[in-house]
């Protein structure tokens, strides 16, 4: 640290408190008198006596300190550091020496006391430079508030939008002080005043992304540096939904940036092969094909294969059956003693050569668009990681350390002594989930208690007890059925006294060391390590030390490591770390079975309502892609993962199919063949879907109703600042949710663009529109997203848009394969028979419509012959009708014209080749995959920066912790008091860290000295790489 000395020592005594006092009160008037910055002085835990003076930049002083040693103090410090050193050495010299059998350990506890429950304090003094004084969140700007925020504030003082402000004024009016600041869990009940401002400050603070901005307020809008939820110690801003660059959207998480990238790319993408469609668009709606399409019920669905030149012909042995009941007409009177029977002939030529060789070129524009989009997101994906340092770039995972390597000065000695690397920080998890678990629970029912409870209750087990027995014995029926729907008093004090009975057994257990996470100092050492210590997971597993590159690469000189770069700190899983994979396969069997049958239930719904009102079959569809997500989401809480990741990943198949199958291929099969082509059939139901994708769905996401009434009715009327601020966290959207809403679109557009060439446009236009809806919802109504990297990015690559291009070409071949789908095959005017050549008069349909026939010169026998190859469910020849050809005709009953054959055999031929490709291209990547077991498999992503993790603006450490719904921020699963604040990746502006330590719950618990566990919660040690060459010296 500039201009600052460091005195003190390793010691395992504890200072005198008193001594303390004297040196902060001598300190502080030594800097009055000499016109020096007051200094602060702190006493942790955890960490050696060090004492930091503010020193000249030209002077720099170290001196360590023990019981009977005091060393010399340069004499340009002067008097002043001569006391300080003097009063230090009092300070500690009143207590007895440190034990003999604690020395080998002295060097753990000084960076880190997280796995021993209730372990001695131990005290370090520092001396800084006092800090410039935080920012206070309830004054920032009007101009630089969101407009909820401000419609908020200037409610605030209304009682009939915030009932709490009023009673929060009238208690603070009768409290005499301000209400002091909760550093633990109380012990007797606190009045809550909640604030309405405090809160709308935390929607914007610490909900919402803000990047870091100068004194003066100005920025470089191509460098910003984003800022920590609840950054209040250097000014900040809000992204812009509309100016923030592309280039800046990796601050959100290289997922997040990574999305945005692909969707605008996927619109372009579209727009031009849009484009390439246009002659198609021009033939569909021009005179030649269709007279115009005069009859289109919207002139959006002009220029799609919509027939409106529809006739009525001859068909003497069709029958009612054969067709539906609209196509399907008889005579209205008797000829020659019977009926003649009519139907409804489609006279469009949609399969030309032309038409056909079009919508081939756009298969083969899309493969090749396809192909460019992954190029172009890896390069974005370097960008965004050189322009975003993360603690993911400079740090490693290990996941088969040896059970009893739980001390982190083990691991940083063998980082420094094999590669010569400075451990920054080194995160030593425990196989504790259990615990970890119980612990979050007791936690959160204790507060649920808290909060119901009058000011000054005191929350020890025996009023508690008798306050829950009083409740349960004055309990009515209704009152008994009501608490199996919302846990009461009784119901969450037996939870708390069961959790309390689980915990003091865990506490009592040692626990085995699983997973390692270590952060070095420089990219350079992260990727040193990285590349000697992957070696592939078969030799690994196998222990073939042979495999290892050099035999000092060897932990404990025995042990090859399985190294790893890990996900973000803030997309770990700390309470399902260390889970075997039979725990993730089970529930992701289930709940993927659960899903399968969903989805058939609600196709059968989307086909009633269909049959009912096509209008209304595409608001259900819609309605159902809103709320399956939900659904999905419910689901997959049920599963197990490690890693956010998983979880976004697991969610992304769930819907992905769900959307694909409702939005797509659902309509396909639930729409009669001979509608595929009708003025209200097929084509204009896709068009409906497009309407409400393009317009309902981004309304409703911008109005964003379910956090309006958070943010607007149940904030001001909560009763804690807990529960007011957790009603501002925003509207939870997953990035899976994001990526299959945009995935389901462009393969609706991919699935029907044969038969309606502008559906490209249309999935142009709306990604264009949820590009911007979806900035501005990030930017100002979602809660915020964890750090994903690129996991579902890549899956979706691999696996959906390879799935919808061999979709596409297969689909297409078979739409081309059923035109002019009237199920009709003409037989010629001269098999005509002769009642119906001078036939003229009425005809009347199944559906009881009555149509004029009358009969022409050249007038045609029709006859009735299946058309459809896709949901025929027939055979040919024993075979099944795949890919689309012409011969599967059945003979004596061909349809196709010579260039409707020819484009069915080039786009059904191709299909296949495409499907043998994409197979080809899944077995290589598998091949790739097992590669890996076998050999080195860690390719750095991007260029090193040349900047040390001590000087990332944005930077956290693996810090075990679990999120709660109940807490505002993260309960911490680790001692993690020696830490500075900058190793979160949150503040809280109103408790400090500690506040939220579930390893001073299991010591409360824990009173007996016998009973105490060294190895119990995860261990956290943090050395600064300034600290270790001060400590060197």
């Amino acid at each position: 640290m500039d201009g600052y000395q460091s005195i003190g020592g390793d010691t395992d005594t504890k200072p005198n408190k008193e001594a303390v006092r004297r040196l902060e009160t001598e300190v502080r008037i030594h800097s009055i008198l000499n016109g020096m910055s007051s200094p602060r002085v702190i006493v942790s835990n955890g960490s050696p006596p060090v004492a930091n003076v503010p020193l000249n930049n030209d002077q720099s002083i170290v001196s360590h300190l023990t019981e009977t040693e005091e060393r010399n103090v340069s004499s340009s410090v002067g008097g002043f550091a001569s006391n300080i050193v003097s009063t230090v050495s009092k300070a500690f010299s009143l207590l007895p020496p440190a034990k003999a059998d604690d020395s080998s350990n002295s060097s753990s506890r000084n960076n880190n006391n997280g796995g021993d429950i209730g372990a001695s304090e131990e005290h370090h003094v520092t001396f800084t430079e006092s800090k410039p004084s935080k920012i206070d969140f309830l004054k920032d700007d009007l101009s630089q508030m969101t407009w909820g925020r401000r419609i908020g504030l200037a409610n605030a003082r209304k009682k009939w939008y915030n009932p709490s402000g009023v009673r929060a004024k009238l208690e603070m009016e009768e409290t005499e002080s301000p209400p002091e600041i909760e550093t633990r869990p109380p012990k007797i009940t606190r009045k809550d005043i909640p604030s309405l401002e405090t809160a709308w400050a935390y929607f914007e603070h610490s909900t919402l992304s803000r990047f870091m901005v100068k004194d003066d307020g100005t920025y470089d809008k191509h460098d910003l540096k984003r800022a920590e939820p609840g950054e209040c110690d250097r000014p900040t801003q809000l992204y812009h939904p509309i100016t923030t660059p592309m280039s800046q959207m990796g601050d959100f998480g290289l997922g997040i940036g990574l999305y945005f990238s692909t969707l605008r790319s996927i619109a372009v993408l579209t727009l031009i092969a849009g484009l390439i469609n246009i002659p198609n668009i021009v033939y569909f709606s021009g005179t030649e094909y269709s007279l115009g399409q005069y009859s289109a019920k919207s002139v959006l669905i002009k220029g799609s294969a919509v027939c409106t030149n529809e006739q009525w012909v001859p068909c003497p042995n069709c029958t009612e059956s054969n067709f539906l009941e609209e196509r399907f007409a008889i005579s209205e009177k008797l000829v020659d003693g019977e009926y003649l029977t009519f139907a409804l002939r489609n006279f469009c030529d949609a399969a030309t050569m032309m038409t056909g060789m079009v919508n081939y070129g756009t298969v083969w524009f899309i493969i090749l668009g396809i192909l460019v989009l992954n190029l172009y997101l890896l390069r974005k994906e370097v960008e965004f990681d050189e322009d975003e340092q993360t603690s993911q770039d400079y740090s490693i995972r290990i996941t088969n350390p040896p059970v009893d390597a739980r001390d982190p000065d083990e691991w940083r000695k063998y980082f420094k002594d094999v590669f010569g690397a400075h451990s920054t920080v080194v995160t030593v998890a425990l196989d504790n989930d259990p615990l970890v678990r119980a612990l979050k629970e007791r936690r959160e029912c204790m507060r649920k208690i808290e909060i119901n409870l009058e000011p000054g209750t005191p929350l020890d087990i025996l009023t508690l007890s008798k306050m829950a027995a009083e409740v349960e014995m004055s309990r009515t029926l209704f009152g008994k059925i009501l608490a199996l729907i919302s846990p009461g008093m009784p119901e969450l004090f037996g939870r708390v006294a069961e959790l309390e009975a689980k915990i003091r057994g865990w506490a009592q257990l040692d626990y085995d060391c699983s997973n390692v996470f270590v952060t070095f100092e420089t990219e350079k050492e992260q990727r040193e390590v990285l590349s000697a210590l992957s070696v592939g997971s078969y030799h690994v597993k196998r222990q073939n030390i042979e495999k290892c590159r050099e035999s000092k690469h060897l932990f404990r000189d025995k042990l090859m490591l399985q190294v790893k770069e890990p996900q973000e700190p803030n997309t770990i899983r700390w309470a399902d770390l260390n889970l075997k994979k039979m725990d993730i396969l089970k529930p992701m069997a289930t709940t993927t079975i659960c899903s399968a049958i969903l989805i058939f239930l609600i196709a059968l719904l989307i086909r009633t309502i269909n049959d009912w009102k096509q209008t209304y079959a595409a608001l259900a569809i819609a309605a159902a892609n809103v709320t399956f997500p939900q659904v999905a989401k419910i689901l997959t809480s049920f599963e197990r993962h490690s890693s956010m990741t998983g979880i976004e990943i697991s969610l992304y198949f769930k819907i992905a199919v769900f959307r694909w199958i409702t939005s797509a291929i659902v309509m396909t099969i639930i729409t009669p063949f001979a509608r595929t082509v009708n003025g209200d059939g097929l084509i204009y139901s896709i068009y409906l879907i497009f309407f409400t994708e393009i317009v309902t769905t981004n309304a409703i996401q911008l109005i964003d109703i379910p956090g309006l009434l958070q943010r607007h009715f149940l904030a001001p009327r909560a009763v804690t600042q807990d529960a007011m601020n957790r009603n501002m966290l925003g509207s939870t959207i997953s990035l899976a949710e994001r990526y299959t809403n945009m995935t389901k679109i462009l393969f609706l557009a991919l699935w029907y663009c044969s038969i309606y060439p502008a559906a490209l446009f249309m999935c142009s236009f709306a990604l264009f529109i949820n590009y911007y809806t979806d900035r501005f919802s990030l930017m100002r109504t979602w809660k915020r997203f964890p750090h994903l990297g690129t996991g579902i990015s890549t899956f979706s690559r691999i696996y959906f848009f390879t799935g919808a291009i061999v979709a596409m070409s297969i689909i297409s071949a078979y739409y081309w394969s059923g035109f002019p789908y009237d199920n009709l095959c003409d037989n010629g005017p001269d098999n005509l028979p002769d009642p119906y050549k001078d036939f003229t008069g009425n005809i009347i349909s199944e559906n009881e419509s009555k149509h004029e026939y009358v009969a022409g010169e050249d007038a045609s026998s029709f006859r009735y012959c299946r058309q459809d190859l896709l949901n025929s469910g027939r055979t040919v020849n024993g075979k099944i009708p795949f890919p689309a050809l012409s011969i599967w005709q059945a003979e004596g009953d061909e349809w196709m014209t010579d260039s409707q054959e020819e484009v069915v055999n080039i786009q059904g031929w191709t299909s296949v080749g495409i499907m043998c490709l994409a197979i080809s291209f899944f077995v290589v990547y598998f091949l790739e995959k097992v590669k890996k077991m076998f050999q080195n498999s860690h390719k750095p992503c991007g260029e090193d920066q040349g900047i040390n993790f001590g000087d990332v603006d944005s930077k956290a450490a693996y810090v075990p912790q679990v999120y709660s719904n109940v807490f505002s921020f993260p309960l911490l699963a680790c001692d993690a008091s020696s830490l500075d604040a900058e190793a979160f990746d949150w503040t809280d502006p109103n408790r400090p860290h500690g506040y939220y330590d579930l390893t001073k719950d299991a010591a409360e618990l824990i009173t007996e000295d016998s009973t105490r566990h060294e190895h119990v919660f995860s261990k956290i040690s943090y050395v600064p790489a300034c600290l270790s060459s001060s400590q060197t010296k």
